[in-house]
């Protein structure tokens, strides 16, 4: 039963953030959705980056046997990486409580300690910040390819 839990979040998860919010981004306000999947991109970057370069052994007494590493969470991290990008509040603590049930889960299930919860909530917010700081410079730059692609009819 453990085990399905875990396969329903991670598609949950996966669906939120590569279909969900890039469609809520594109109602909502069209030129954040270049920064916000390069902040993704980056998120999950350094997030594998750090757990395969790592290769930190998961808990043994885990809910079920997982042969990748455990630090950081990249779960976690995908699950607060949107947050920041939205003005509103009422979608920002949709996605805090979101993240903040994908996060409990991970370490319930004792796939995670939370160390690496906290260090995955660090990095998505901060790779956010850091390209929600530039995102007037990656919109002027991406700005014509960007228009095209929104402006053509299917």
């Amino acid at each position: 039963m453990s085990e399905q839990i875990f396969l329903i979040t991670t598609y949950i998860v996966w669906v939120i953030v590569f279909l969900i919010v890039p469609l809520l981004l594109y109602c909502r306000n069209r030129n954040r959705l270049p920064t916000y999947f390069i902040s993704l991109a980056f998120v999950l970057l350094i997030t594998y980056g750090l757990k395969y370069g790592l290769g930190i052994p998961r808990p043994e007494d885990a809910a079920w046997e997982m042969v990748t590493p455990r630090f950081p969470s990249g779960h976690t991290s995908m699950a607060f990486t949107p947050i920041l990008f939205f003005k509103s509040l009422k979608y920002k603590l949709s996605l805090s409580l979101y993240g903040i049930m994908v996060a409990y889960l991970r370490i319930h299930f004792n796939l995670h300690v939370p160390v690496d919860i906290l260090v995955s909530v660090s990095i998505a917010v901060f790779t956010s910040l850091f390209f929600l700081g530039f995102e007037k410079n990656i919109i002027q730059k991406l700005s014509p390819l960007i228009k095209r692609i929104l402006d053509t009819k299917v």
